[in-house]
């Protein structure tokens, strides 16, 4: 039967999953990720599977964040096109 603990830690998981989907900026984006991964391992801890939330956190949460982490810092600045309508309108007031 699910606890309240296991209730508001799927809640919170599937939140910070949505967050790193729907985030516009990468570093937010990974962090949710890496909190999201926290919570399915918390989750596996409670309902006593040790190496499962041992694996999860390792894995998920420490490795594969940190590796998500090095390629979003080596790719270069994108434009969110804001910039670029600014100059549209400039453009056309001269």
């Amino acid at each position: 039967m699910a606890t309240p603990e296991i209730i508001f830690l799927a809640l919170f998981t599937l939140v910070m999953a949505i967050i790193a989907l729907e985030s516009e900026k990468i570093s937010r984006g990974i962090v949710a990720l890496a909190l999201s991964a926290f919570g399915i391992g918390a989750i596996y801890y409670l309902v006593d599977a040790f190496y499962a939330a041992l694996f999860q956190l390792l894995l998920y949460a420490g490795v594969l964040t940190v590796l998500i982490m090095v390629v979003a810092s080596t790719l270069p600045e994108q434009s969110t096109g804001k910039t670029a309508e600014k100059d549209q309108v400039i453009g056309e007031v001269k």
